[in-house]
């Protein structure tokens, strides 16, 4: 709740494979516990432009995808794309450095929120909205 900071009214996409425990905490439990909506694309290969593109097209609020692939996102250059209803990124999965934060800060205006858990344990820490970030850290 907390993290990923969901409420009934918001569209959750999460970009993890189905073979990882992320997308069970991300894409069902999370969301469907605070009564989210939650988005599935049929993406079999990560692709910027996509990502780029269904931001835009669809009114989702809340996106998680991994550190690998927002630096993936910030060279695409995602401030060619308006993101109506986007409020609200999370990652997780391994460090996410200070400098791709910066860039999807600049280039979207967004922070990403930051988290560290494992299959076994959910959640740990993160830097939950509210909270002041600070880039090369969490929790």
């Amino acid at each position: 709740r907390y993290w990923l900071n969901l409420t009934p009214s918001d569209i959750m996409w999460n970009t993890s494979d189905t073979g990882w425990a992320k997308s069970g905490y991300g894409s069902v439990f999370g969301p469907w516990i605070c009564g989210s909506c939650v988005f599935v694309h049929n993406m079999p290969v990560f692709k910027p432009e996509v990502v780029g593109e269904t931001l835009s097209k669809y009114p989702i609020t809340t996106f998680c995808t991994a550190p690998t692939a927002f630096r993936m996102l910030v060279q695409h250059d995602m401030s060619r794309y308006k993101f109506q209803r986007l409020k609200h990124c999370v990652t997780a999965g391994e460090g996410l450095n200070p400098e791709v934060f910066a860039r999807w800060k600049y280039q979207t205006g967004l922070d990403i929120h930051e988290g560290y858990g494992q299959s076994e344990t959910v959640g740990v820490c993160a830097n939950t909205k509210g909270m002041e970030i600070k880039p090369g850290s969490l929790g």
